[in-house]
């Protein structure tokens, strides 16, 4: 099995209550997150283990679909959600910790690829770190979304993704 982490760090400027909310408000993810372009409710109600959605972004100029679920949750310190493509299962993981009024947001971001074919592997080597670092600047952006949205500063996205 391949195994590929990567883990993004930011303090929002706005306390833990508001973060949490716009991190488990699904059906306005849309409107709070600049590269999500569509949400479509599939299972559940609430923001609960077992809630499904399918989930429209623009990544890397493109924008792609994917079937996603909260897998954990710990109300107002962590959740994590994941999602399968072909072969590849992901799992992003939000942990909040308190900084006086602000917020310590955490995301662990990994893929793992089960049974990885020897291509799979060598192209993992080769474009892997490129990859990466592309990976780590959305969640980079995402976060700054988070905090806008927190902070209820949504006039102040513009419309780029």
């Amino acid at each position: 099995m391949g195994t590929n982490e990567i883990v993004v760090t930011r303090v929002v400027d706005a306390p833990v209550a508001a973060v949490w909310r716009v991190l488990t408000d699904i059906e306005g993810a849309a409107q709070s997150m600049r590269s999500i372009e569509k949400i479509e409710i599939l299972a559940g109600n609430a923001y609960e283990v077992g809630l499904r959605w399918r989930e429209t972004r623009k990544m890397f100029g493109m924008s792609a679909t994917e079937e996603m679920w909260v897998a954990e949750v710990t109300p107002g310190v962590s959740t994590r959600v994941d999602a399968t493509s072909g072969s590849t299962g992901y799992s992003t993981t939000f942990t909040l910790e308190e900084v006086g009024p602000k917020t310590r947001v955490v995301v662990r971001f990994a893929a793992v690829q089960a049974e990885p074919s020897r291509g799979a592997r060598l192209a993992q080597k080769v474009l892997g770190p490129v990859g990466s670092r592309a990976t780590a600047k959305m969640l980079a952006k995402d976060l700054e979304d988070v905090e806008i949205a927190a902070a209820g500063r949504l006039h102040e996205m513009d419309d780029d993704a």
